[in-house]
């Protein structure tokens, strides 16, 4: 990577000189390194072209970081060369803190919440004139995370037979006809940094139209960390305080199906991750993801059905 550190001293100066430390982030093809010495402060990253995504960073930075919304500085982009140059967001995310006792995880998750609830605010319009968002979600993408569940989680060949026996379909399309909101798409643990004692949101370049709840669940049921229900029950209730959400059933309606939304798609996320790339650390997680949406599954009757399949494939 010296033709990524040099560029880096070409468009910093003040960083010639530095080190650079590799840093493991997720599953996605890009690499990142830290700065130290001369370079601290800094993040140096290398992205890969499978993701179209990636090139997209440094817009929606821009835009976000404009909004008021606490991101890190993108400092420079080479996208032909597809290299950044970015702000250090500090070396601590929301999961390093899980064992911490609920006070203080309280006060990291309502602050999470707060910039979440900020970034539902912006004007969709204006996002979408700024091209700064990908697809939307429709009925068409939550169905297709509904495959993505069958086909590394579940089993393919059983999707006919559960589209039949509980309502994934009509699950997608009373999701889609909600109003919609400028959502992070992966709004969990590992994606909120902490320095501080304040948050910083990372890894928002999939942002689009969709629903609040599915990024509120995201966080809320992450498979990554422990929560409890009655903390889980807190802290909706604190983002519906935030965000001005009312109806208190209506809210909860639309945090329980965003919550069985996006555990289906962590779940076969886990399982393409962990099975077709390799990266086994991922399925670790699905113990914890499935049995979260099973106990969904129970609360309702219309999905009850599933939640012993869920179960069952988890072994």
């Amino acid at each position: 990577m010296k033709e990524l550190f040099a560029w880096v001293e070409s468009v910093h100066p003040a960083a010639a000189g530095g080190q650079w430390v590799p840093v493991n982030h997720g599953g996605s093809d890009r690499r990142f390194w830290r700065g130290r010495g001369a370079a601290a402060g800094l993040i140096a990253v290398f992205y890969g072209p499978e993701k179209a995504e990636n090139s997209r960073y440094a817009h929606c930075a821009d835009f976000l970081h404009r909004q008021g919304v606490r991101v890190p500085a993108v400092l420079a982009h080479d996208a032909e060369w597809r290299r950044l140059l970015m702000e250090d967001a500090g070396t601590e995310d929301l999961w390093s803190h899980r064992e911490e006792p609920w006070p203080v995880r309280r006060e990291l998750y309502t602050k999470a919440l707060r910039e979440a609830a900020r970034m539902h605010a912006l004007d969709l319009q204006g996002a979408a004139a700024e091209q700064v968002l990908r697809e939307p979600f429709d009925a068409a993408l939550y169905r297709w995370e509904q495959d993505y569940f069958f086909e590394n989680f579940l089993g393919a060949e059983s999707a006919a037979r559960w589209r039949t026996a509980v309502p994934m379909d009509a699950q997608a399309e009373a999701l889609a006809a909600l109003p919609r909101v400028l959502v992070h798409r992966d709004l969990q643990s590992q994606n909120i940094m902490v320095h501080d004692s304040e948050v910083t949101l990372i890894d928002f370049q999939g942002m689009r139209a969709g629903l609040a709840g599915y990024d509120v669940a995201s966080l809320l049921y992450d498979p990554y960390v422990p929560m409890g229900p009655e903390e889980r029950e807190e802290l909706s209730a604190i983002y519906a305080e935030l965000a001005g959400r009312t109806g208190r059933e209506a809210w909860q309606r639309e945090l329980h199906a965003g919550a069985r939304q996006r555990l289906m798609q962590a779940l076969g996320a886990y399982g393409f991750l962990g099975k077709a790339k390799g990266k086994t650390a991922f399925l670790a997680h699905i113990p914890v993801a499935s049995e979260r949406l099973a106990v969904l599954c129970e609360a309702d009757p219309a999905w009850q059905p599933l939640a012993g399949a869920i179960r069952a494939a988890a072994k």
